[in-house]
C-alpha cells in the first residue's frame, strides 16, 4: 500500500513538469510558426506571457511538492525507501515537520531552497524545447 501511495503523489508533480513541457512546445511553436504580426501584437504578447507563467508556475509547483515535508508529496514518495526505524520516527514527529513547513514557507526559504532545481529543471525543459523546433 505505501509503494502504491509514493506512486500516486509522485503522479502530481510528474504531471506539472509534463504540463511544463507541453506548453513549452505549445510555446515555440508559436514562437516559429506564429508570425511576427501575431507575437508583436497585444493579444499574442498576452498568450505568451500566459504560457511563459504557465511554465514557470508548473516547474514551481512541480518542484514545491517534492519537498519531504507534510503534507506535501515529497514526504510520501520518500516513506517506502526509509529504513523501520526512520520511518517511525518520521510518523512520529509528523507534527514538527507541518511546523517546520510553515516556518519554510512563511519565511521563503523554501524558495531558496528549491530555486536550484526549478532553475535546473526550467533550464533543461526550455533548451529541449528549443532543440525540437530548432531555434
Amino acid at each position: 500500500m505505501e509503494k502504491g501511495e509514493a506512486i500516486v503523489s509522485l503522479a502530481g508533480p510528474l504531471m506539472n513538469i509534463v504540463l511544463a513541457f507541453v506548453f513549452t512546445l505549445i510555446y515555440y511553436a508559436l514562437y516559429k510558426y506564429a508570425g511576427s504580426e501575431f507575437l508583436d501584437s497585444t493579444y499574442g504578447g498576452v498568450i505568451m506571457i500566459m504560457i511563459s507563467s504557465t511554465i514557470a508556475t508548473n516547474i514551481g509547483l512541480g518542484v514545491f511538492n517534492l519537498i519531504p515535508l507534510p503534507p506535501l508529496d515529497g514526504s510520501k514518495i520518500i516513506m517506502p525507501f526509509l529504513p523501520y526505524k526512520a520511518k517511525q520516527w518520521f510518523i512520529n514527529n509528523e507534527q514538527i515537520f507541518y511546523i517546520i513547513f510553515i516556518i519554510l514557507w512563511i519565511s521563503g526559504l523554501a524558495g531558496t531552497i528549491i530555486s536550484p532545481a526549478i532553475s535546473w529543471i526550467t533550464s533543461g525543459i526550455l533548451s529541449l524545447g528549443k532543440m525540437i523546433f530548432g531555434i
